[in-house]
């Protein structure tokens, strides 16, 4: 019988330039995240501001304490990691499909991208939510807030099953 020899060196248990990719679109994903939950918490305290003014509330609205933008900052860091997990998958599937002319790689994009421009408007969805504490309206602010069963917290926890999805297609396709 003969045996093929086994090389050590290249019997690594993990694709560790995949891991090196996914780890660095995270940090990429955070630090996008966390700018942009500044000019959205910026934003939304402005546009309380405004309504006190203009509308004199019956309850007017100070601005945002911590307890109200950690969940929307992590939120919109969440979707900002997956959107650069699309991007990083979109980048490879280019590479792949330079080099092959597959039609599959295309059906790939073309599955990819509107995935890409979902996360984009959804980044849009939550700056619209910053707002949702200083609703006066305690069903409307629980519906579309960041509780369990609002508006926000569904969009995050949909967020967080794709950036897995998309982590375990990204190592995939890094091989």
């Amino acid at each position: 019988m003969n045996q093929i020899p086994i090389d050590e060196e290249k019997n690594v248990i993990y694709n560790k330039k995949a891991v090196k990719i996914i780890l660095l679109l995270f940090v990429f994903g955070i630090v996008t995240g966390l700018v942009l939950s500044y000019v959205f918490i910026d934003e939304a305290n402005h546009r309380i501001e405004y309504w006190n003014y203009m509308e004199e509330m019956h309850y007017p609205h100070g601005p945002l304490a911590t307890p109200d933008i950690i969940l929307p900052s992590l939120g919109v860091i969440i979707i900002c990691i997956s959107i650069y997990l699309l991007l990083g998958l979109i980048f490879i599937y280019i590479k792949i499909f330079l080099k092959t002319n597959s039609k599959y790689i295309v059906g790939l994009l073309f599955f990819l991208t509107p995935l890409f421009a979902k996360s984009i408007l959804t980044v849009n969805t939550l700056r619209s939510l910053f707002v949702s504490p200083a609703i006066t309206d305690i069903d409307i602010q629980q519906s579309i807030g960041f509780g369990f069963g609002g508006l926000g917290g569904i969009i995050v926890m949909v967020a967080i099953f794709e950036i897995i999805g998309l982590s375990i297609l990204l190592y995939l396709s890094a091989e």
